[in-house]
C-alpha cells in the first residue's frame, strides 16, 4: 500500500535530518558550530536533526554549504 502524502512528507524528513546529523558528525561538528557556520539557531539543527522542523530552502542552502556538501547529497 502506497504511503500517505503526509507519511512520505514524515520519511522524506526523517532522512533528510539523519544525513545532516551523519555529515555533521563525520565533519567532527557539533549542532551549535554547525549553527554558527550555517547562520542559523543551534534549535533549528536539533529540530532538523530530529524531524521537527522542515527546513526553509535558505536553511538548507546555508547548511550545505557549512557542510561542503551539494544539496542533493542531503536529500
Amino acid at each position: 500500500m502506497a504511503l500517505s502524502r503526509s507519511a512520505a512528507h514524515g520519511e522524506r524528513l526523517e532522512e533528510f535530518g539523519s544525513r545532516i546529523r551523519e555529515f555533521r558528525k563525520s565533519r567532527g561538528l557539533t549542532q551549535e558550530q554547525l549553527a554558527r557556520e550555517a547562520g542559523v539557531d543551534r534549535k533549528t539543527i536539533n529540530r532538523i536533526e530530529n524531524s521537527r522542523y522542515s527546513p526553509t530552502l535558505a536553511n538548507v542552502y546555508s547548511i550545505a554549504d557549512a557542510l561542503k556538501v551539494e544539496i542533493r547529497e542531503l536529500l
